[in-house]
């Protein structure tokens, strides 16, 4: 027969199991931040780190901090991936002057893996047979069981946050940022969370959730996405310019209307003469192209849009 001393005994033994499984994440969590960390810094308009003591005057320096995509929750991603470089457009914005201010040009790392596949898993088979019109209501009750600030976008959206931190305490005080896809949208997130300190956002093709298809079989994915939705507040989105493309299978024109908003500068891209390719998602990645970044257009559209906010 179990009694009290064998409760207490047995709960003693579940607090030590749990404090120990959160001090190997936590490692884990440290050690994944550590490998990808080592890619982070600043880079010329060839895409070459240097030192941040380069910068001499943060005054009138326009720091824009690149955010990359995302893979799956279970994969660590590199900078260094093709599909996850600074693009040539953004490379090309290096030493710039937007009035009286200088451009330098960040390439963050935050690739942190996110839910272990057991979670995913049993979060798929939980939500499987779930409706849109039941999406709220779980997002709302089931929050804790779903542990959505633990998925990859979330974990990034919180490093981003803490280096814009990091660098307002180093003296820089206009800071933007500029993210693909997961960046992206994490970008457009902490933009509306925090926009005294986010000067502006330059968001291309915004997604994080997976594609169409992936939502459509797996109905979890499209509450989370509906939960990364809820987390932007549209009305603190003065100074944002969107891309989009109603090739992408990821987001498009139509599943992004949200953010085609009068304070937005929401850019269709659907009749770009650049060429697809695979390697950077095919249509989800052609401003990521050499192509996009040489159109006088696209160089413009860009320059315009920082000064009329600098």
């Amino acid at each position: 027969m179990i009694n009290l001393r064998h409760i207490k005994f047995l709960a003693i033994i579940i607090f030590i199991l749990l404090l120990s499984a959160q001090s190997f994440a936590d490692k884990k969590f440290e050690k994944d931040l550590k490998k990808i960390s080592k890619d982070s810094g600043f880079v010329d308009n060839l895409g070459k780190i240097y030192p941040i003591d380069d910068i001499t005057d943060k005054k009138n320096t326009l720091i824009v901090v690149y955010n990359h995509g995302s893979q799956n929750d279970q994969t660590l991603d590199k900078c260094n991936k093709k599909w996850n470089k600074v693009p040539p457009i953004i490379l090309n914005l290096h030493d710039k002057k937007i009035n009286d201010l200088k451009i330098k040009i960040l390439k963050f790392c935050s690739g942190v893996r996110g839910w272990g596949k057991n979670h995913q898993d049993k979060m798929d088979a939980r939500y499987k047979n779930k409706k849109q019109k039941e999406f709220l209501n779980i997002i709302k009750t089931d929050g804790d069981k779903i542990k959505f600030q633990t998925q990859k976008q979330f974990v990034k959206q919180k490093l981003i946050n803490q280096k814009i931190d990091d660098l307002i305490n180093l003296g820089f005080n206009n800071i933007i940022l500029v993210g693909h896809s997961a960046g992206g949208w994490a970008s457009i997130t902490l933009k509306s969370q925090f926009p005294k300190k986010i000067g502006a956002v330059i968001a291309i093709n915004p997604a994080f959730s997976g594609k169409f298809s992936n939502r459509k079989n797996w109905p979890f994915w499209a509450i989370i996405r509906e939960y990364g939705v809820s987390q932007i507040d549209i009305t603190n989105l003065k100074n944002t310019m969107v891309y989009v493309h109603d090739k992408d299978e990821w987001e498009t024109s139509e599943s992004l209307s949200f953010l085609n908003i009068d304070n937005v500068n929401f850019k269709n891209i659907s009749k770009s003469n650049c060429k697809a390719k695979l390697i950077f998602g095919k249509h989800h990645g052609i401003p990521l192209t050499k192509c996009f970044a040489e159109s006088d257009v696209n160089k413009k559209e860009m320059i315009n849009f920082l000064e009329g906010i600098f």
